[in-house]
């Protein structure tokens, strides 16, 4: 799992339900090494591993077991406003397992979904794609749990919860816990991590569900999955990563692994997978950085040079030679000539 990313979207509901019970989540985020940035959350990723790490240490500091139902209660997609819009306007139940469903594209790689139906029961199973630890498996399942059954009895005014719950864990002592949170039969040690709601109300029209909108923002959501960091490659994390932050630009392969959160061994094979080296990915953004930079006039070219990590103006201007074929000084020249004409 330490090459598995999740979006960071998850972390502010954890973040809630730590402040929420009197825990110095500020303490955990700094043990771990993670910040938080609001803006750009919505293209930032987390280890799942860390984020896993982060939500047990809120466990074990705020002494509530199965917190991870708490995190997943609290979590109601507000940075992603498009899924929250699908959400409220879906027509019936089984509209909402659907758009669940589209969570593996947009908010975690592993979150698999496959919803199965019998004469009596429509059973959505949750299989992670990775191999996870017990703990991780818990956390994970509890979290995902959670907000699913809390969106469903919400959008259904409290009219519809589960007949049953399944884990595969077999953890005794949080057996109350869950009955208490679910109000159904939960088991344990079962095959499969498992909601299971009666069959006859999946299709049963919602109060606040609203076809054409939901239809609307269905479509809208198409269009950021597409852009949804977890659709592009790991080239395209470091150009990302390296934008927001240009001290990377000059940084070991070490140092960028430990910002994408991950080791440098797996960074190392995800590029090469991708047919890439870290040089290539650099000197492309830097060629990138600079041609937009020359297009400031009032921007020297020797703050240019520093500010891409450029030990001088002599060495900017021989690798700006090597990428385009000509000195940054004739590059400006030509595009500013050709924006006055």
């Amino acid at each position: 799992m330490d090459d598995l990313d999740t979006l960071a979207v998850i972390l502010p509901s954890t973040m809630n339900t730590a402040v929420k019970h009197g825990v110095d989540i500020q303490a955990i985020l700094n043990k771990f090494g993670v910040s938080v940035d609001l803006q750009n959350i919505t293209q930032s990723m987390i280890n799942l591993r860390v984020l896993h790490a982060i939500v047990s240490e809120v466990e074990t500091k705020s002494n509530i077991p199965a917190i991870g139902l708490q995190t997943g209660k609290d979590f109601d997609f507000d940075f992603l406003p498009y899924f929250r819009t699908c959400l409220v306007s879906a027509p019936t139940v089984r509209d909402i397992f659907l758009i669940c469903m589209q969570l593996k594209k947009l908010l975690s790689p592993i979150l698999n979904f496959t919803l199965k139906e019998s004469e009596n029961d429509a059973k959505m199973a949750l299989r992670p794609d990775a191999d996870l630890s017990v703990e991780d498996d818990r956390l994970y399942t509890e979290m995902i749990f959670s907000t699913l059954v809390s969106q469903v009895r919400k959008l259904s005014k409290g009219n519809y919860v589960p007949t049953s719950v399944s884990f595969q864990h077999n953890q005794t002592h949080l057996l109350s816990v869950y009955e208490d949170f679910f109000n159904c039969p939960v088991l344990l040690n079962q095959p499969e991590n498992q909601l299971i709601y009666d069959r006859h109300i999946i299709d049963k029209p919602l109060p606040g569900g609203i076809v054409e909108v939901h239809m609307q923002a269905k479509q809208i959501l198409e269009h950021q999955i597409r852009e949804s960091p977890l659709q592009k490659g790991i080239g395209k994390q470091i150009t990302r990563a390296m934008t927001n932050q240009k001290e990377l630009l000059n940084e070991s392969i070490e140092t960028v692994a430990g910002y994408l959160h991950m080791s440098s061994r797996t960074l190392q094979r995800r590029i090469a997978e991708e047919g890439l080296t870290l040089v290539e990915l650099k000197d492309n953004l830097k060629f990138k950085l600079a041609k937009c930079a020359l297009k400031d006039k009032d921007q020297n070219i020797e703050e240019i040079s520093e500010d891409l990590g450029f030990s001088d103006r002599h060495s900017f201007t021989r690798a700006f030679k090597r990428w385009s074929g000509m000195t940054p000084t004739a590059f400006r020249k030509q595009k500013l000539r050709k924006h006055s004409e």
